[in-house]
């Protein structure tokens, strides 16, 4: 795996650059939702690493397992049983791969028009909606291997049982033969070979899966959330130029008023002075009547 493959989406050149637009045009949501989704699809990869690693361990244990001519009659069903699993890992994991690959090219696409256009183009990210078609089948495939780890884990707890009780009817008939008394292995916790080997695995395989689901879940929701948002910015911004639009008109008239009002030279009102003139000569007449 090279570098560029292994980066996860969140350190991508082209997703921080778009990031940063949103935040700078006053898009915060959108911007978190942006985040949220690309941090649920790495933290898909990461899961799916730890699948594989399971899976080989589980590999290598069936392979290393004592040669008995029980456990060989074993071996061929429980090595189908790995390779089910590493099948649906593959096909998740190319799934995955391909989500991963249009989010980058959407977003390149979506900043290199916000350079050119401007804000509008930003409403672009909505256009991640577009992913949800792949988000919906990889959780289609995670549920189908929840149900097939489900059973192989039924059937190989079983199997792993009948071998230990097996193991526990040869150790007794051996002590009769011995004249030794049978021992009751119902009340000792013992575990044969396949726990360790193949049950084990599988079972923190099963919680990976479920784990995925969950991530699905969320991110799926997280797509919806995100073109909720970018339709609710539209119909903000839209509203806020049709009031000013309508304000315009209102805005100029009273500019032009306080223009008036500022400039135009101030000329006295003769009703004003006349009545401060006349109160002026009354008070003159009364002084001189004195």
């Amino acid at each position: 795996m090279d570098m560029e493959a292994g980066k996860t989406l969140t350190n991508e050149e082209v997703i921080r650059e778009l990031l940063d637009l949103l935040k700078k045009n006053a898009m915060k949501e959108q911007a978190n939702d942006v985040f949220e989704i690309c941090s649920y699809v790495d933290g898909l990869e990461k899961k799916i690493d730890s699948m594989t690693e399971e899976l080989t361990n589980m590999q290598n244990q069936i392979k290393e397992m004592q040669e008995d001519t029980l456990v060989n009659n074993a071996k061929k069903a429980l090595s189908e049983a790995q390779e089910r699993l590493n099948v649906r890992c593959e096909q998740i994991k190319s799934q995955v791969s391909e989500v991963k690959a249009q989010v980058k090219s959407t977003a390149k696409s979506i900043v290199e028009e916000a350079k050119e256009k401007g804000r509008a183009a930003l409403y672009r990210v909505s256009e991640f909606l577009g992913i949800k078609k792949r988000l919906l089948d990889i959780r289609e495939n995670v549920r189908g291997a929840i149900k097939t780890t489900d059973k192989d884990i039924a059937k190989t707890a079983l199997l792993a049982k009948g071998f230990r009780e097996a193991g526990q009817t040869v150790a007794n008939a051996f002590r009769t033969f011995a004249d030794k008394p049978e021992v009751d292995y119902s009340q000792k916790e013992q575990k044969h070979t396949i726990t360790k080997a193949v049950l084990a695995p599988m079972k923190a395989v099963k919680k990976m899966l479920v784990s995925m689901e969950l991530h699905l879940d969320a991110s799926i929701d997280k797509l919806d959330n995100l073109a909720m948002n970018v339709q609710l910015d539209k119909e903000k911004h839209m509203e806020n130029a049709k009031v000013q639009e309508q304000t315009e008109p209102e805005r100029a008239e009273a500019e032009r008023v306080e223009a008036e009002i500022v400039y135009s030279p101030m000329v006295a009102e003769p009703q004003e002075y006349q009545y401060n003139a006349d109160a002026f000569e009354a008070r003159g007449e009364a002084g001189s009547g004195t």
